[in-house]
């Protein structure tokens, strides 16, 4: 019993949760601002729209705080392949955080297409932890 247990609990088990959860938190923040945008006209003036983007920013800090503790985790799991890829899921957690403060000071739309690209890079290489860590 003691080692179908290490078996399955290894060393990436850490990272495969922080992936799956960092995955499920971008993807809330994705599709809360795509909906906000595609239904909102800046500034807002509609009680459930700003609820929407809310939400987008509430999922948006704790996917920032999921992408710093995912790339605590897999630098601690001593692969580099998980490293990496979590290194670009902060990276382009931050420009998409950049671009949406940026969005938002200015409303000016090409810094929310940089949020959006930034936040498709990021999911995409979070899938990949999940992927690479099982």
């Amino acid at each position: 019993m003691i080692i179908m247990t290490q078996s399955i609990t290894g060393r990436n088990t850490p990272v495969l949760i922080a992936s799956t959860v960092e995955t499920i938190l971008l993807m809330g923040a994705f599709i809360a601002g795509t909906a906000t945008m595609l239904n909102a006209q800046f500034p807002i003036n509609q009680t459930w729209l700003a609820a929407l983007l809310s939400s987008h920013l509430s999922l948006g800090l704790l996917s920032g705080l999921g992408a710093v503790l995912l790339f605590t985790l897999s630098y601690l799991s001593d692969r580099k392949d998980l490293f990496r890829l979590s290194l670009v899921t902060v990276i382009f957690v931050a420009i998409a955080a950049a671009g949406g403060l940026a969005f938002y000071a200015t409303y000016n739309y090409a810094f929310s297409y940089v949020m959006a690209l930034s936040l498709l890079i990021s999911i995409i290489s979070s899938c990949g932890c999940i992927v690479y860590s099982l």
